[in-house]
C-alpha cells in the first residue's frame, strides 16, 4: 500500500511528559524554557508557543518519569483513517481506533504502541488556540522541530515507521543514527542506537540564529549550563544548544535553521561521520563524551507499553 504525496502526516504536535515534581518542572517550561501556560486541570499542565497548535507540550504528575505519549499532526481524517489501517495490519497493540480525541482540545484521533512500546498518536482538527506569533529577536520556541527516540535495534525501529508510517530515510549517522522525514524538514523523528528504550531529546524551533543564540544565553544566565553546545550540526545542518530539564531530567533542544529537502529534485541520504566538524560546524559547542552521551540514553522508559493517561 503506497502513502500518497503530501505525506498524512505534518509534522509533531506535541508531547506529553509524566514528571515527578510538577511545580519544579512547570517552571522550568514556563519560565525559563519560555513556553506558555495555557492551562492546568486535575495534575496537569498544558504549555503552548508560538504557533496555533493547542499545545505543545503536556505535564502530569505521576510517582515515575517518562514519556507518555507523542502526538503526529495528520493532515486530515482520511490520512488518520489510512495509516491506522496500516497500523492495523502491522499487527501492533492499538490504544484507540481512530475517533473523537477526548484530550484538552479535542478533535479526530487514533493512538497504538510502536514496535518499541511506544504510545503515539495521529492527530487532527484538533482546536486551535489564539496565540501572540513571536516578534523578531524574541527567544521562545515557535513549535516543536524533531524528537528522538534511543532503542535497541535502530533498523528495526526505522523499517516499521517506513513500512507502517510511511517515514522516508533523510541521511544517517555512521549505522548507529537515523533521520527520518514525512515532508520538506530533514527531519521530524529520528532513532539513536542505544543499550536503553527511552527518550533522547525533544527539540524546539525558534526563530533564526539570533533567538537561538539569546535562548541559550537565557538559560546560562540563569546557571543552567548547555549539556552540549552552542554548535551547528553537520546532518540537518542545523543548530544546537541541548539542556536538562531538572524534574524528569530528560534533555530538550533549542535548535533553529533546519534544512528543507527539495522532493522534485530529489534527496539522496547520506552517511555522515562523527568527527569534530561533522559534529559541530562552528566549533563552539563542548565535545561529545561519555558524560553527555549518558543524560541523553537514560534507562528504559517505565511508561513503556502504557496506555497514556488523559
Amino acid at each position: 500500500m503506497s502513502i500518497p504525496v503530501p505525506h498524512p502526516i505534518t509534522g509533531v504536535r506535541s508531547v506529553s511528559i509524566a514528571v515527578e515534581d510538577l511545580p519544579v518542572a512547570r517552571g522550568f517550561y514556563r519560565d525559563l524554557w519560555q513556553l506558555d501556560l495555557v492551562t492546568e486541570e486535575q495534575g496537569r499542565s498544558y504549555f503552548g508557543s508560538g504557533c496555533p497548535s493547542n499545545y505543545i507540550v503536556k505535564l502530569r504528575q505521576n510517582d515515575v518519569a517518562g514519556i507518555e505519549l507523542t502526538t503526529f499532526d495528520v493532515r486530515d481524517r482520511a490520512g488518520v483513517d489510512q495509516l491506522f489501517e496500516r497500523v492495523a495490519l502491522s499487527g501492533t497493540k492499538v490504544i484507540r481506533e481512530p475517533g473523537d480525541r477526548a484530550d484538552f482540545g479535542g478533535g479526530y484521533s487514533c493512538a497504538f504502541f510502536d514496535c518499541d512500546g511506544r504510545a503515539i498518536e495521529l492527530a487532527t482538527e484538533v482546536e486551535d488556540r489564539a496565540h501572540r506569533p513571536i516578534e523578531r529577536g524574541e527567544s521562545r520556541p515557535k513549535f516543536i522541530s524533531h524528537v528522538v527516540f534511543n532503542t535497541t535495534d535502530v533498523n528495526r525501529a526505522v523499517a516499521w515507521y517506513g513500512e507502517v508510517l510511511g517515514f522516508k530515510i533523510s541521511d544517517w549517522l555512521q549505522d548507529f543514527f537515523c533521520f527520518l522525514r514525512t515532508g520538506s524538514w530533514h527531519h521530524i523523528l529520528a532513532f539513536a542506537n542505544s543499550k536503553h528504550t527511552s527518550l533522547n531529546h525533544v527539540s524546539f524551533e525558534l526563530n533564526g540564529i539570533d533567538e537561538f543564540m539569546r535562548g541559550t544565553g537565557r538559560l546560562m544566565r540563569a546557571g543552567v549550563q548547555p549539556l552540549w553546545g552552542p554548535g551547528r550540526h553537520g546532518a540537518g545542518d542545523n543548530t544546537y544548544s541541548y539542556f536538562q530539564e531538572p524534574s524528569s531530567g530528560f534533555v530538550m533542544e533549542y535548535t533553529t535553521e533546519l534544512i528543507q529537502i527539495d522532493e522534485e529534485h530529489g534527496w539522496t541520504p547520506k552517511v555522515w561521520g562523527t568527527t569534530p566538524e561533522e559534529q559541530d560546524q562552528w566549533g563552539t559547542a563542548n565535545a561529545f563524551d561519555e558524560l553527555v552521551l549518558a543524560k541523553m540514553s537514560p534507562t528504559n522508559d517505565p511508561v513503556l507499553w502504557t496506555p497514556p493517561r488523559v
